[in-house]
């Protein structure tokens, strides 16, 4: 994921994992069934989204 945008939530309240503390979620999406369409996607903005902008 590095040099990726990515859609995050990121008003979530801390949570001790164990890596550390999460403070967001990255948003990802997979297929109703993973036998036929294996794999998971991360969601990425369109062209032109800038770091910060809000999803509506």
């Amino acid at each position: 994921l590095v040099g990726k945008h990515t859609v995050m939530v990121a008003n979530l309240a801390p949570r001790k994992m164990k890596f550390g503390i999460s403070e967001g979620m990255v948003l990802a999406a997979s297929h109703g069934d993973e036998k036929a369409n294996p794999g998971i996607h991360v969601l990425e903005p369109l062209p032109g989204a800038t770091p910060g902008m809000r999803v509506r």
